[in-house]
């Protein structure tokens, strides 16, 4: 996906039930913004929501 110039700034969020050093880092390497572990906490999956929203309402302006 990062390689296609219309994806190149969209955030990539890994959903995973491994949550390891080797996994988070594995993750990095193939471009993936932030990573979250199953089961999903919802106030954590809100704020890298909103964080990410913000990233790209400030690229937008």
């Amino acid at each position: 996906m990062r390689n296609a110039p219309l994806f190149e700034n969209t955030p990539v969020i890994i959903l995973t039930s491994r949550d390891n050093v080797i996994d988070r880092s594995r993750a990095k390497l193939v471009g993936a913004s932030d990573f979250l572990t199953k089961p999903p906490k919802p106030q954590e999956t809100l704020e890298l929501v909103r964080k990410y929203l913000s990233r790209s309402s400030r690229v937008l302006t």
